[in-house]
Parts: C-alpha cells; sequence; structure tokens
C-alpha cells in the first residue's frame, strides 16, 4: 500500500474506532440515543439560525485574518486518492465523532456530575481545545487555532442546547472543517 494512503488511514482511524466505541456503548444501553441529543432539532429554525450565524461567524473570522495577515494555511499537497480519504476525514469523520465525543457523552457526563451546564460547556471545549495537535505548538497560528477551536467548541455545545440535537453542531463543525479544508485549495 502507498505510504501516502497509509497515513491517510492512520489519520482517519481514530475517528472510526470513536464512532464503533459508541455506536457499541449505545448497543450494550450505558446511554441511549435521547441521552446525548443524538435526534433531530427540536425547531429547524432555530437549527437554521444556529448553522447560518455560525457560517458568517466563520467567513467574518476567516477574512479578517486574512487581512491582517494572520492566516497561514499549508497548501494542500495530497495525490487524488489520500486527498479524498483526509477530506472524508476532516469534513465527515472528525465532526460526527467528535461531536459524539465531546458534545454527546463529556457533556452528558458532566450533567450527570450535576455541573453547572456552562462550566460544563466551557470544561468539554478545553478538553476539545487540548485534543487537537495544534495546541502544543507555540506560533501565533497555533494560539489563533486554540482561541478558535475552544469559540466553536462552546458555541456547538450552546447549538445543542438550544436545539436540543447533535446533529446541530454537527452540521456546524462539518461546515467549519469545509472552510478550512477549502481554504487549504484557495489560498
Amino acid at each position: 500500500m502507498n505510504e501516502e494512503i497509509l497515513s491517510a488511514l492512520i489519520r482517519i482511524s481514530p475517528f472510526i474506532i470513536l464512532m464503533l466505541v459508541i455506536y457499541i456503548f449505545l448497543r450494550l444501553k450505558r446511554f441511549n440515543a435521547n441521552d446525548i441529543y443524538l435526534q433531530k432539532p427540536n425547531s429547524w429554525s432555530r437549527f437554521a439560525v444556529w448553522y447560518f450565524s455560525f457560517l458568517l461567524f466563520i467567513l467574518i473570522t476567516e477574512l479578517t485574518l486574512y487581512d491582517f495577515g494572520l492566516l497561514s494555511v499549508p497548501h494542500w499537497h495530497h495525490t487524488l486518492l489520500p486527498s479524498l480519504i483526509r477530506i472524508t476525514g476532516m469534513v465527515i469523520l472528525a465532526p460526527i465523532a467528535e461531536e459524539l465525543f465531546f458534545r454527546g457523552l463529556i457533556l452528558f457526563r458532566l450533567e450527570k456530575l450535576k455541573m453547572n451546564r456552562h462550566a460544563a460547556i466551557l470544561l468539554q471545549a478545553a478538553l476539545f481545545v487540548l485534543a487537537h495537535n495544534f495546541t502544543y505548538e507555540n506560533t501565533m497560528q497555533s494560539n489563533i487555532g486554540v482561541v478558535q477551536s475552544f469559540a466553536d467548541a462552546t458555541l456547538y455545545a450552546y447549538a445543542k442546547y438550544h436545539t436540543r440535537s447533535l446533529l446541530t453542531p454537527m452540521a456546524m463543525h462539518m461546515t467549519g472543517n469545509v472552510v478550512a479544508t477549502l481554504e487549504q485549495f484557495i489560498l
């Protein structure tokens, strides 16, 4: 197998494993889909408000960072098949797995511990940031990434609660990752 394809498969494997583990926990009834808000939104208009507000937030943020010269994006350099694997991982698998884990399981567990909702949201956002590689670099771009990821994770959690659905932050997260992916082709 080509080294670049293997690298891409290794990169997406944690997301697939995480989704499988969550599926197994659901089947074993460790929790149920409603516990983690894995249901359609209670209001499609609320979904739309959250989704389009987030899209506007992302576009304004990215354009502002670009205008000030603070947006440093590596150019995409992968061949076709590894690109398809990586893009599928970034745009579909990562958002689903991360939302199931952070806004689903972690927030569910923190609620069971009777933690204040706002404190729980901030804690899961901090954990979300710690799970991303750029957190451990000491560059301006990585520091901006930390702030953006923390803000995103916080918004995802509030969107989940306001629409009573994990599908809302999944859609928001996918959109954010689409924008980040497109930047690597455009900028």
